[in-house]
């Protein structure tokens, strides 16, 4: 995991009201805030340290919210504290990213990530703010992996060494050739001085003067003490007289020693008030730094700072569960006393204390006694150093729905590729275990850093033997690189992806763009009408395999591609040459300089007025008298009727434009161009010239805007009600309230942002495909895009995705920053890059097959410690109703991360080997206001909706809910509410599998492992319960809730 710090800003707060940011929270949240407060600061025995293990997705994130407020709040008058510092540490970049926006509560907007903890300094004058009325407060995240660890790779990034060395550059006050020796010391990996000069460059420009004085007194007390500073300057000398060594052990040893040292003067400097490790399982070895080694003596630095405290965050914070089969018996034990023993911070009678007391609940458990006086001395002890909420149950089941699937019996040829994996193996000297072929698609194709692919490749450096391994390869099930040039259909694979290609391919599902909306304003049509997609959610699939991710991306999403262009005449190979020889459509095209797309402008214009006179939302209520969802055609004329009487124009644009309010008051011809421009990641070859082809467009519209009264055409009711522009303009507009200090020309700029992604979606080459696939009419395609808006809701799924990203915003104000930022993240996951995975060719095995993804993508690689930027990427698309629409990964590093608003469907392609990790694997998807809740929401208060007056639904619905359900409490609606729709736990097994007994096993254990916390052999004991026919609802349980405070 890439170590990474962050400033969320330093701000001077004049006062700080905790108020603001508590009211927001939900009565449990709170009451573990007030909890973790009190033991914090309030209490005769108040303790540094706790432990907020809340079962996953019920918000542990929003609990640091609130106590990141009241510890402000708290300190704000506490003359004995200068600043305030929060240390956000988490155990990857992307559950940084996600979490941070929540945890700032001043508002502020944060930094840029730099990459790692020694890369503090490049930011560290922002610690030092000058107050002015109050204290500056500061947020600083990064994330541990190279944080703290700097053995895992000795030479560190080329930032770090680039500042190292302008540090020492300027404190040994190097001359010119000392200087270029201390650049070649550090160049390390990258492949020419030149390139690393550019990086030392930028760190001198980020830096704009010399290392804030605190570090580097500190980085010069640590590097002389080991003595570092002193070798490194004999090996720069040496390198002056004689050049580069040839042996460059000496170097590395030298570079990770001062990276240490400067990495120790970093934590040195932050002066944490409160430390916040969230999903610290994943590095629990810093919690003792007997154990740990120097990293967990460097993050013992920040933990026992002053009177710094230190929250913990987890569902998981030891290994739940142990089986008598497991390796070490006592994992569990071990785990959970270690982390009691770091909470209680040394307090070892504490802590012997509830040992004795899981002992005598365990006996009493045994003897059949009555335990209830115990399990309530043991919450009053542990309540002093953590809490625990879980969510209640709905019915038998809650929100939880449980769905085997049995694959295909293995064919002849499934038997025979089998056969020849075995062979390789022996040929290759290599284990490939039969899980491998059960689980990993084509297992020979996706290979690679497994074992047995770093074993052919040796073979094949050799040509003779790479022409002994050639029959070896010619038996195995293998992908045919010319069939998938030539768009052939491929057998998918292996029995699981046959079902899972059934499941989201066979039903239509890559018929759509976007997921149906859980509200629909229209009755569906085209292909969102088919019935296997109308109810249709993403699925999220998890694999203990490294391989199984990419097999699945590149087959599901080539399938989904080969559909896309069956019957077409304009793409017949898979390849990247054919695709750059077609045209593309929806340009600024223009004919002897005048504009000749016209249409294409109306259709990505944001028209206020008419997007207000044509509100999907509206006309719905209109027809709300009837028993079903209006039609878009009878939408269409009822708008179509407010037009009557009107001179007809002889386009549709023409209409469109002629309408007043085109543009909010004070928008000028060349602010429209530069709004609507193309801008991010997904450009287009044809827009090097667009920006002039636009704004030939833009004063052609201005000029029919003036050119006098307002004119009607069949089509532009169409273009009111369906056009990407005004929906974007209308999702945009429902988030505003009475105290936002939003302007019209802000939302306007916001629209034509999100409206310019929709743009590039339908530019796609697959898009356009897909879409003259569909078509019958045989319109142009401007009209066939707003069809395929209408059939499929778009509006509606806009306005449940941007209330699904405002909530996610903390309750700030609503801005026009603010707005452009929403508009933003939608924009950026309409317009996600797909990816390219790649395949071995077994035919050509020194080649490979490339496969571009989009219908389907792996999250997260083999080495989660090398974070990819795209993470966050991928995750915000998948959060969105847009493309991907499957998601696999493995289970490593997935805690805390949200998954749940376009899903609620985990598929198991293998059993995890923990009973528990079917709540971690699950509690990504079953999370707040996720999509298996919304729908239940809105099938339930669709009247409550039409009924009202309020331009956002969403508001409307959830406020109803609120009080529908009282007898679920704070729960509903939120997390838990009645429906059809229900969090599905898929299963997935091959006829006559051992794994159907051993998921028996595993739910009988989920059952009964909570009555077994705290103890050894954990097994034992819950066998022995069963045998016994202990009953576990008639066994008092640990209860760890917060205590309720008076509401």
């Amino acid at each position: 995991m890439v170590g990474t710090s962050h400033f969320a800003g330093s701000r001077a707060v004049t006062v700080f009201d905790a108020e603001a940011v508590l009211s927001e929270l939900k009565g449990f949240q709170r009451d573990a805030v007030d909890h973790v407060i009190h033991r914090f600061y309030g209490s005769a025995d108040a303790s540094r340290r706790f432990l907020v293990a809340d079962e996953t997705g019920l918000g542990k994130s929003v609990v640091a919210r609130g106590v990141i407020a009241r510890t402000i709040e708290q300190l704000q008058h506490d003359d004995t504290v200068d600043r305030i510092d929060i240390v956000y540490i988490c155990s990857n970049a992307d559950l940084a990213q996600q979490n941070l926006q929540r945890l700032n509560v001043t508002g502020n907007p944060h930094l840029a990530f730099t990459s790692r903890l020694t890369l503090l300094a490049l930011e560290s004058r922002r610690l030092g703010g000058t107050a002015i009325d109050g204290k500056v407060v500061n947020l600083v995240s990064f994330t541990p992996g190279t944080s703290f660890n700097n053995s895992s790779w000795r030479t560190g990034s080329k930032e770090e060494r680039a500042l190292l060395h302008v540090i020492l550059n300027d404190e040994l006050q190097h001359n010119l050739a000392q200087s270029h020796a201390s650049r070649l010391f550090f160049q390390g990996t990258v492949r020419t001085e030149k390139s690393f000069s550019y990086c030392v460059d930028w760190i001198r420009r980020v830096l704009n003067g010399p290392v804030h004085e605190p570090i580097l007194t500190a980085f010069r007390s640590n590097a002389s003490s080991l003595g570092v500073l002193a070798r490194y300057q004999r090996i720069v000398d040496d390198i002056v007289q004689d050049g580069l060594p040839t042996e460059m052990n000496v170097i590395k040893e030298i570079t990770a020693e001062l990276r240490g040292a400067l990495a120790r003067a970093s934590v040195e400097t932050l002066e944490p008030d409160l430390v916040i490790l969230d999903e610290f399982q994943r590095f629990s070895h810093l919690l003792d730094p007997e154990t740990g080694g120097d990293a967990a003596e460097l993050a013992h630095h920040l933990f026992d700072y002053g009177h710094a405290k230190v929250l913990l965050l987890s569902a998981t914070p030891y290994k739940a569960y142990t089986a008598s089969t497991d390796d070490s018996d006592d994992d569990h034990y071990t785990d959970f006393i270690a982390v009691l023993s770091f909470l209680a911070g040394g307090a070892t009678a504490d802590l012997s204390e509830v040992k004795r007391l899981f002992e005598e609940y365990r006996a009493g458990i045994a003897a059949g006694a009555l335990v209830a006086d115990i399990a309530a001395s043991l919450r009053i002890r542990l309540l002093r150093w953590m809490s625990r909420t879980e969510r209640p149950q709905l019915g038998a089941d809650g929100m939880l729905r449980e769905r085997h699937i049995t694959s295909a019996v293995p064919s002849p040829a499934d038997l025979i590729g089998f056969a020849g994996l075995q062979l390789l193996a022996q040929e290759l000297d290599v284990p490939i275990p039969i899980e491998y072929w059960k689980s990993i698609p084509y297992f020979g194709n996706f290979m690679e850093n497994y074992q047995v692919s770093r074993a052919l490749d040796q073979r094949l450096e050799n040509a003779e033997s790479a022409r002994a391994i050639e029959p070896y390869l010619a038996v195995l099930n293998a992908l045919d690189a010319e069939a998938l040039r030539s768009y052939e259909p491929v057998r998918i694979g292996n029995g699981h992806i046959g079902n899972l290609a059934e499941d989201m391919l066979d039903s239509g599902l890559w018929k759509l763009l976007w997921l149906p909306p859980s509200m629909p304003y229209f009755e569906p049509g085209g292909p969102f009408a088919e019935r296997g997609v109308v109810s249709a959610t993403k699925r999220l699939v998890f694999s203990s395999w490294t391989a199984t991710p990419t097999a699945i991306a590149s087959l599901l999403s080539y399938e989904a591609e080969r559909l896309t262009a069956f019957g077409s005449t304009r793409l017949t190979r898979n390849t990247a040459d054919a695709r750059k020889n077609l045209a593309s459509r929806l340009n600024w095209a223009t004919v002897d300089g005048r504009a000749n797309a016209m249409s294409t402008l109306a259709l990505f214009w944001p028209h206020p007025s008419l997007a207000l006179q044509a509100d999907p939302l509206n006309v719905a209520r209109r027809h709300a008298g009837i028993p079903v969802r209006v039609s878009a055609f009878a939408a269409e004329t009822d708008v179509q009727a407010s037009f009557d009487g009107e001179a007809v124009a002889g386009q549709a644009w023409q209409a469109y434009f002629s309408t007043p309010g085109m543009v909010p008051t004070g928008l000028t011809a060349a602010h429209v161009t530069s709004a609507l421009e193309s801008r991010g990641t997904e450009l287009h070859d044809d827009e090097s010239q667009s920006s002039t082809g636009l704004r030939i467009h833009v004063d052609a519209a201005f000029d029919a805007g003036q050119a006098g009264d307002a004119l009607s055409h069949e089509h532009v009711a169409r273009l009111a009600l369906h056009s990407p522009g005004n929906i974007a303009y209308r999702a945009l507009s429902r988030l505003r309230t009475i105290p936002d200090v939003t302007t019209d020309a802000g939302l306007w700029n916001a629209a034509a942002l999100l409206s310019n992604g929709l743009r590039s979606l339908f530019k796609r080459l697959e898009t356009t495909l897909l879409l003259d696939q569909l078509d019958s009419t045989g319109e142009d395609y401007w009209l066939v895009v707003l069809r395929y808006c209408a059939d499929g809701n778009l509006q509606a799924s806009m306005d449940e995705y941007l209330f699904q990203l405002r909530s996610e915003t903390g309750g700030i104000a609503l801005t026009d920053d603010v707005l452009l930022q929403l508009a933003e993240r939608a924009h950026d996951a309409v317009t996600l890059r797909p990816s390219t995975y790649r395949a071995r060719d077994l035919a050509d095995p020194t080649n490979s097959i490339p496969f571009t993804a989009r219908f389907a993508l792996r999250y997260g690689g083999k080495q989660q410690e090398t974070e990819s930027a795209r993470q966050p990427e991928i995750r915000n698309a998948f959060n969105s109703p847009f493309w991907p629409f499957v998601l696999a990964s493995t289970s490593v590093g997935q805690e805390g991360i949200d998954f749940h608003w376009w899903s609620h469907e985990v598929l198991h392609w293998n059993l995890p080997s923990n009973p528990v990790d079917f709540e971690q694997r699950e509690g990504r998807v079953n999370r707040f206001a996720g999509h298996a809740v919304r729908k239940n929401i809105a099938a339930a208060h669709w009247q409550d909706v039409v009924a009202s007056s309020d331009l956002n639904p969403w508001r409307v619905a959830f406020d109803a809910a609120q009080t529908a359900h009282p007898e679920l409490g704070e729960f509903a609606p939120y997390w838990l509410y009645p429906g059809a729709a229900k969090v599905e736990r898929q299963i997935i097994t091959y006829p006559l599998s051992r794994d159907i007994e051993k998921v028996e096993r595993l739910k009988d254990a989920l059952t009964l492992y909570r009555l077994a916390l705290g103890q050894p052999r954990q097994q034992d004991m819950l066998e022995m319960m069963q045998r016994r026919g202990v009953n576990p609802s008639q066994v008092a349980k640990l209860d760890l809730s917060p205590p309720t405070r008076d509401r």
